[in-house]
């Protein structure tokens, strides 16, 4: 129980402070940008920031207006069907000791129900200080460790800029936090997280089960 108010909009930093930090990059000449960025021309990274946007956007208009569960669980349905549109899509699954299986009519369903069900299990996670942002950075770094593996410099620099601004947020929302993410934040960083595994799922190692694995403790906590 909190004696005082406690502010709960770090979803607005935590969203703007990754879209910021996307434009300054943006912003920069082509020839100064370095090795690594080419995710700024992919159309994949359009999907992520459009998606991002429309996730946050769902999270603030519940945090001031309480919206009802199946505007919510409509919405999410919406912008899980837009990324599907922009590329994100799970086609294969590798699982432990048998051979990759094409999900074929199932993709769209099963791409569905990572989406909406990670977007919701890191909005119901988040219940204590610095845990929703806590996980995120640890979720973060495995994937990141996955890029790092197979080379993908490109992917791995956007998820250090979305590791980034997590961990100056959970600076702030650490015990004893001193403002919350609301639904803004949770549902942005869910969001952005099942997108970002989808991603990471293209690679030879992300064909495994890892991204599964690696996001466990909220599923299952869910």
């Amino acid at each position: 129980q909190h004696r005082e108010p406690v502010p709960r909009f770090g979803g607005v930093a935590l969203f703007w402070g990754f879209a910021g930090a996307l434009l300054l990059v943006w912003l920069l000449p082509f020839e100064q940008r370095g090795l690594g960025f080419q995710f700024l021309s992919e159309n994949r990274f359009a999907g992520l920031c459009l998606g991002g946007l429309l996730a946050w956007g769902i999270g603030f208009a519940d945090d001031i207006f309480q919206l009802r569960a199946r505007w919510k669980l409509a919405g999410q349905i919406g912008i899980a069907l837009l990324a599907i549109s922009f590329g994100f899509e799970i086609q294969n699954v590798q699982i432990p000791f048998l051979q990759t299986v094409n999900l074929g009519f199932w993709a769209w369903p099963l791409t569905v129900l990572w989406i909406v069900g990670i977007m919701n299990a890191f909005n119901l996670i988040d219940g204590l200080d610095g845990l929703a942002s806590g996980l995120c950075i640890v979720v973060l770094t495995c994937l990141a460790t996955i890029c790092w593996w197979q080379g993908q410099l490109s992917l791995l620099l956007l998820i250090m800029i979305l590791g980034g601004v997590t961990l100056g947020f959970w600076s702030f929302n650490r015990p004893p936090a001193s403002i919350f993410m609301g639904d803004s934040g949770s549902l942005f960083l869910g969001f952005t997280l099942a997108i970002l595994s989808i991603w990471v799922m293209g690679t030879p190692a992300g064909q495994s089960m890892l991204p599964l694995l690696v996001l466990a403790i909220p599923i299952l906590d869910t």
